[in-house]
């Protein structure tokens, strides 16, 4: 089991207004399937990860989560792609299994 923590969102009003409890692409175990919800990164980052096939409605398959905070390998597309843990983080997912 893991923690997961949560996403605070504000609103025009600089209000915080919605709390995510989603997972994120660093918590989840090798052999688990996920859909991609949010990418919370900035424009120059969510478009390398859309070239390697990581965007938001995306079904990816984490493939190998390697130990001691090195990177996750996920299957996209019939790709497989190697992703560091900082910017694991930052990939909001749901679980499909």
């Amino acid at each position: 089991m893991f923690w997961i923590a949560p996403r605070l969102t504000k609103s025009s009003r600089s209000k915080l207004t919605e709390v995510s409890f989603a997972p994120t692409l660093d918590k989840i175990r090798a052999g688990q399937s996920v859909k991609v919800t949010e990418i919370a990164v900035g424009q120059g980052a969510t478009l390398q990860l859309a070239q390697l096939g990581i965007r938001a409605g995306a079904t990816l398959a984490v493939r190998r989560s390697a130990p001691l905070g090195g990177p996750i390998l996920v299957e996209s597309a019939g790709s497989m792609v190697a992703i560091g843990r900082g910017m694991a983080r930052k990939v909001y997912v749901q679980t499909l299994e």
